[in-house]
């Protein structure tokens, strides 16, 4: 079993470099960190200094692992400079090594290898058959908490036929960082302006209705919650929440204001088929929150992954 993390020379790959780390310590974990070289920046890089453009990226590799994590620290880990499409070659490295874990950072643009989360981050989830971390740069300059060490993770909740499984991974993220778990749904609403093109006394009536129903519908959110919680058991239960709006942002809103350390998502779909594997929802989630976020694919649950976790 291993961790992999990409980096790409950039500070915001060194903190998703420093996370990695960190978990690899703290579970006894073999950690393998590949940068990806461009074929044409590679092969110009080679044109016009004459030397080998790998060579060189290896070198820098090395260079950049040790001032991320500590002089000698790049002799201690497997280093891997390929060659390709950065999402294809990161994906492949992680099959290679049987990664229970892929580490990415949410931003970065340096070095002979360059990629942003708008690009390579969004096509590994895309097509990954195994967890995602993925580090934002809002964790710069915080207290970093990682898995084995957390005060708090937040499982957003969909009511779907996988919910209890998102759970249920969730708990057990929570449970091996001796963290408490909360689990969030958010019901989606709109405001009553919507209806202002209407006459003021049948806007009045429509909001009212609007109201109630979001209240029965947050009321059975909150039922529904405590029924999850109580399949997922564990002692102290999850603390319970149900908030109203958009759902990514209201997601970051509560990752900013409790102690959450992580949130955990469950993606589903067919991986490879765009649109399918990153829903909107789950998009932007990514992209907003202040915190990291654990993408779990469908098929993870059933392959072993994260399995230095401890037992289900």
């Amino acid at each position: 079993m291993s961790i992999l993390c990409a980096v790409d020379l950039s500070r915001a790959s060194g903190l998703a470099l420093t996370t990695a780390s960190r978990i690899a310590s703290t579970f006894a974990q073999r950690l393998t960190i590949v940068t990806v070289a461009d074929p044409l920046l590679a092969a110009a890089e080679g044109v016009r200094s004459g030397a080998d453009p790998l060579a060189l990226l290896r070198q820098a590799l090395g260079e950049f692992v040790d001032e991320t994590l500590g002089a000698g620290a790049s002799a201690q880990h497997q280093l891997v400079v390929p060659v390709g499409d950065p999402s294809t070659e990161i994906l492949g490295q992680a099959d290679a090594v049987e990664a229970q874990l892929v580490v990415l950072g949410t931003q970065g643009a340096s070095g002979v290898s360059k990629f942003v989360f708008g690009s390579v981050a969004e096509r590994v989830l895309r097509k990954t058959t195994r967890p995602v971390l993925v580090v934002p740069p809002a964790v710069d300059g915080g207290p970093m908490r990682t898995l084995g060490s957390m005060e708090e993770v937040l499982a957003p909740v969909d009511f779907h036929d996988h919910a209890l499984d998102d759970a249920r991974i969730a708990a057990r993220v929570a449970r091996a960082s001796h963290a408490r778990l909360r689990l969030l749904h958010v019901v989606t609403g709109g405001t009553a302006t919507r209806w202002t093109v209407l006459r003021p006394t049948m806007s009045e009536e429509l909001a009212e209705q609007i109201n109630g129903f979001r209240t029965s519908e947050m009321s059975a959110a909150q039922q529904a919650l405590e029924r999850l919680a109580d399949e997922v058991g564990g002692a102290p239960g999850p603390m319970l929440e149900v908030a109203e709006g958009a759902v990514a942002d209201q997601i970051a809103a509560v990752a900013d204001r409790a102690d959450v350390d992580l949130v955990v998502l469950g993606l589903r779909g067919v991986p490879g088929l765009i649109g399918t594997r990153v829903g909107a929802v789950a998009y932007r989630v990514l992209c907003a929150s202040p915190v990291p976020v654990l993408a779990v694919p469908h098929e993870a649950r059933a392959n072993g992954s994260l399995a230095f976790l401890g037992p289900a």
